[in-house]
């Protein structure tokens, strides 16, 4: 089983059936779960989930659709699980943002690749700039399908 560690945009364009990328990131999600891969969740992604398509002034998708997704499609799966930063992840973060010289929302992409590459998991994003870190395994649904 392979452990996958979706970035927050393709669980929105999964939700999102507005969303061009919907397609493409609903087959990632359908065909992972059967397959039986595990997807690994961390809190900043699913704060991201619950946060942004229900940010008032864009008024993308109902919360009580969002929390719905969240503890029935992604939680009641049997193969999801929590992923936390370990022992190694400080040190593969702060290498990240000093090497490449990371600011601002880019902080949120090295946590999630340190945390992906500690845990040995592929990061499954429709942001090709986790091409630039170092040793990490990603995919992007939309350019893969």
């Amino acid at each position: 089983m392979a452990l996958f560690l979706p970035d927050a945009n393709v669980l929105i364009h999964a939700l999102r059936e507005a969303s061009k990328e919907h397609v493409a990131c609903r087959r990632w999600l359908n065909n992972t779960t059967k397959a039986g891969d595990v997807i690994g969740l961390c809190e900043l992604v699913e704060a991201a989930v619950l946060r942004i398509p229900t940010l008032p002034k864009l008024k993308l998708i109902p919360m009580s659709e969002v929390l719905g997704f969240w503890k029935e499609d992604l939680w009641s799966y049997p193969h999801t699980k929590r992923l936390a930063a370990g022992g190694r992840h400080m040190r593969l973060f702060t290498d990240f943002v000093t090497g490449l010289d990371l600011h601002g929302n880019d902080i949120n992409d090295a946590w999630i690749a340190a945390l992906a590459l500690e845990q040995q998991a592929t990061v499954v994003s429709t942001d090709d700039g986790f091409g630039r870190f170092p040793g990490l395994s990603w995919i992007n649904p939309v350019k893969s399908s």
